[in-house]
């Protein structure tokens, strides 16, 4: 299988305090990656750097043969273009639509939205109950459907990889099945895919599971 992402003696401190300790993780093409951990562990500081919203102290990151840090523009041009980020907090913007919201990503990195593009994106409307709220302000949604709403912006450009952290934690157990499902579609395809999560009983069937402890990555 194809490597996308090589993680290498990744180290990163916060201060005096060591978070990750020469991390060294692989996720190939069209896996499905699993990480688990107690609260504060580092999970989502791993989690930014792998989706190039954190930098590192020490180690080398590869994305798809690249080094992300060698050469102007690379991290910039693959967050852009490569990596879709399911974010905790969502980091919607409260006063645009949800179809405006999920469109925002493709102004920035200048994808032509075409009818393919439109109809990819109301195909997981769809899937995941958001059709008749589509023109609603982001605003004036509940915590699952804003969560629902950052999933389908982080997959409709098509990235290469999706980065999920807790992407069910504000979802009860039927939409949190069809999250889960939508993901493992997306393997399908020869996507892949990194969820961060406590909530361990909705994604049972991955191919890989890790969890951090002490600042180190082990199998869970």
């Amino acid at each position: 299988m194809h490597k996308l992402v090589e993680i290498k003696n990744v180290k990163k401190s916060y201060g005096k305090k060591m978070v990750l300790d020469e991390i060294n993780l692989s996720i190939e093409q069209g896996e499905f990656v699993l990480i688990s951990g107690k609260s504060g562990c580092g999970k989502s500081t791993l989690l930014n750097i792998i989706g190039l919203l954190d930098k590192f102290d020490k180690g080398e990151y590869i994305f798809n043969g690249v080094n992300v840090f060698k050469g102007f523009g690379v991290r910039e041009r693959i967050r852009a273009y490569d990596i879709g980020f399911v974010f905790q907090s969502y980091c919607l913007l409260d006063n645009l639509s949800v179809k405006d919201n999920v469109l925002m990503p493709l102004f920035y990195n200048n994808t032509r939205i075409n009818k393919e593009c439109m109809n990819t994106m109301e195909r997981y409307f769809e899937v995941f109950g958001l059709s008749k709220l589509r023109n609603t302000k982001v605003k004036y949604l509940s915590g699952g459907e804003k969560q629902r709403t950052a999933i389908v912006r982080a997959i409709v450009k098509n990235p290469a990889l999706v980065v999920a952290d807790e992407p069910t934690g504000n979802l009860d157990p039927i939409n949190s099945k069809i999250i889960y499902k939508e993901l493992g579609k997306l393997t399908e395809l020869g996507k892949s895919v990194l969820v961060v999560t406590h909530n361990k009983d909705v994604f049972k069937n991955v191919c890989s599971k890790y969890k951090i402890e002490d600042g180190k990555i082990i199998d869970d």
